[in-house]
């Protein structure tokens, strides 16, 4: 019998529907885009495709036996009820340049005073951008995973001096300094742009408080690109109101969509993107390569469910190299 694929997702469903049955025609899949209830009967659902999951749902999946997460993080999954041993994949390959990408953009944008410049071209007015250069600059980047490591390579092209953060300090060639992150307030104390690519894990979560932003220079760009839950963004809104950081921007938040009533629209300085650094058109297709890759595998049951080296009680497998 056929497995049931499900795809669980707001936008994603055609095209990995299409890929999933041009590559395997018996496959029985189903769409379910209204992430507002369960995807119909989850009790006979074999393989789940989706990254938003309502409390609970996978307890109520009693026949799931593989999920694959259109996006990257998994911290989510033990609120909704992911038994251990369950296989888990990401397709944590396909968002990494768009986001090192969308990174750069902030910091430049920041350093060049860009958003001023549009501001006074709304006010039809002519002035002169109090812009930096960035070749020479100091970067402290938070995090040398995939997307750390593709944001420290952009950086050697603009001459940027990065010093990371990370949980082992291991030298690495893709920055000057690598240290660990007890010492990362006197580190935040000698840097001109933080960029934080954090996953969200008992390690890292409030790691970058209020000790740390207090520590920024006045001038200093913040960009989080990682996980909300991993800075104090209290104590960011606060240097921010204060005129004491150069600019923030901030692709995540503790509460997604952000309210309409959020104090954070309205911040000075402070830069509210709809968690959409991920983003470029041929995304969906980019998933559905990497989800057909991994079915295959599990189809040929190549692929057995190991504990991932993350750390992670759920993950099996985590990347198609």
């Amino acid at each position: 019998m056929s497995p049931r694929v499900c795809v669980y997702h707001p936008s994603m469903g055609p095209a990995i529907t299409r890929a999933l049955q041009a590559a395997h025609p018996g496959v029985r899949v189903d769409v379910a885009s209204d992430l507002r209830t369960d995807p119909p009967q989850p009790e006979t659902i074999d393989v789940l495709v989706a990254n938003r999951l309502p409390d609970g749902l996978l307890k109520r999946c009693t026949r799931l036996s593989w999920l694959h997460l259109t996006g990257t993080g998994t911290d989510h999954l033990a609120a909704a009820g992911a038994p251990p041993g369950l296989r888990v994949t990401t397709s944590a390959t396909v968002p990494v340049r768009a986001v090192a990408e969308f990174a750069w953009t902030a910091v430049l944008a920041l350093a060049k005073d860009l958003p001023r410049l549009r501001d006074q071209q709304h006010e039809h007015r002519w002035q002169l951008p109090d812009a930096r250069l960035v070749a020479g600059s100091r970067l402290l980047l938070l995090g040398l995973g995939r997307i750390g490591s593709a944001v420290a390579e952009l950086a050697a092209a603009f001459g940027v001096r990065v010093t990371a953060i990370t949980r082992t300090a291991r030298p690495s060639p893709l920055a000057g300094t690598v240290l660990p992150p007890h010492v990362l307030r006197a580190a935040a104390a000698d840097t001109d742009h933080l960029v934080n690519t954090l996953p969200s894990n008992p390690g890292t979560r409030g790691l970058v408080d209020r000790q740390v932003i207090e520590a920024l220079p006045d001038d200093a760009v913040v960009v989080n690109v990682g996980r909300a839950d991993t800075m104090d963004t209290a104590a960011l809104v606060d240097r921010l109101r204060a005129g004491r950081l150069r600019g923030a921007v901030l692709d995540v938040h503790d509460e997604e969509p952000l309210p309409p009533g959020s104090p954070l629209w309205s911040v000075p300085r402070l830069f509210v993107t709809p968690h959409g650094a991920y983003r470029f058109p041929e995304e969906e297709h980019a998933v559905a390569k990497v989800f057909l890759a991994e079915f295959a595998a599990w189809s040929a049951a190549v692929a057995p469910a190991e504990q991932g080296a993350t750390g992670c009680p759920y993950l099996a497998r985590t990347e198609i190299a």
